[in-house]
């Protein structure tokens, strides 16, 4: 009689051990699926730290460009503006 529930015993440890490595077996098999489907779309959704340095050394180099030449424009229509109030403050002290 032990002997048959000795066998029993086993068994039910065994199928339980077996369940246990069957639910960690199809884990582990849905994360590596998860995982190629990450690996596929990570070049679409995320950018690499040195292409993102690149375009923001480019952005910066557009940028100062940009405030170059809004400084030269203000610039010249500071210089036009003063022109215009010189020529209307000689027309009013000729009026006047």
């Amino acid at each position: 009689m032990t002997q048959e529930v000795l066998n029993w015993a086993f068994g039910a440890a065994g199928a339980a051990i077996g369940w246990v490595l069957k639910v960690v077996w199809d884990a582990i098999q849905r994360l590596q699926s998860d995982m190629r489907e990450i690996e596929k779309d990570l070049p679409e959704i995320y950018v690499r730290k040195d292409d993102f340095r690149a375009s923001v050394t480019d952005l910066r180099a557009e940028i100062k460009e940009v405030r170059t030449d809004m400084k030269d424009g203000f610039r010249t229509m500071n210089d036009t503006l003063g022109l215009i109030f010189k020529k209307l403050e000689s027309k009013e002290d000729k009026g006047g």
